[in-house]
């Protein structure tokens, strides 16, 4: 249910990516900026990974914090989409806390914290997570580590546009032209939960 529900997402038409924004087919596209993993990337990749991070095996409440479908594709700076690249995401719940050894703070145990996803033959990939919220110190932001199959790896941060990011230190390394190219924009999405959003980002890796 939870696997054909995401599918469906990633089938939809894509309001983001060259053609969208009007880029000739020949031009390069700029490179997703890469960020820091951070300290909470997991120590044992756990057994519930897939892409709804809203709920978690064997446990029947969803988790805390607004619905979030987010989808896009992943492609070469020559705009080609990469199939099969593995798309790692992971954040902290609700809470503001990471589902890390590291993190001994109270936590929503109706949250997965960490999911992956394998993009389709187009570079599709989607996930439903919650919109991610601040904690001490940084601004709220989703962690991703991507891996095209021919080699090409990603990681990075995005961040939600609206949100306060001034001095944050990790965004602070970035240029503001680099900055801007890790924001996307919430909208509210019908037809699903209440106040359930959605979100477009194409990732750009180095091809």
């Amino acid at each position: 249910m939870r696997r054909s529900l995401l599918a469906g997402l990633a089938l939809l038409p894509l309001a983001v990516g060259t053609a969208a924004s009007g880029q000739s087919p020949t031009a390069r596209l700029a490179p997703t900026p890469t960020q820091t993993e951070g300290p909470f990337y997991p120590r044992t990749i756990p057994a519930d990974r897939d892409g709804d991070l809203t709920r978690v095996a064997g446990r029947s409440e969803a988790a805390q914090g607004k619905p979030l479908y987010l989808r896009g594709v992943v492609k070469s700076t020559g705009g080609a989409p990469l199939p099969e690249t593995v798309v790692e995401l992971w954040q902290c719940d609700a809470l503001g806390r990471y589902h890390h050894a590291g993190d001994a703070t109270p936590q929503d145990e109706n949250f997965q914290g960490y999911g992956r996803v394998m993009a389709d033959g187009e570079g599709r990939y989607s996930f439903k997570t919650i919109r991610p919220v601040a904690y001490s110190g940084r601004p709220p932001h989703l962690h991703f580590k991507l891996a095209a199959s021919g080699g090409s790896a990603l990681t990075t941060q995005l961040y939600v546009r609206g949100d306060a990011t001034e001095g944050d230190g990790v965004l602070a390394t970035l240029s503001r032209d680099a900055r801007a190219r890790l924001v996307m924009t919430l909208t509210p999405l019908a037809g699903r939960e209440a106040d359930a959003l959605t979100a477009e980002f194409d990732f750009i890796l180095r091809v």
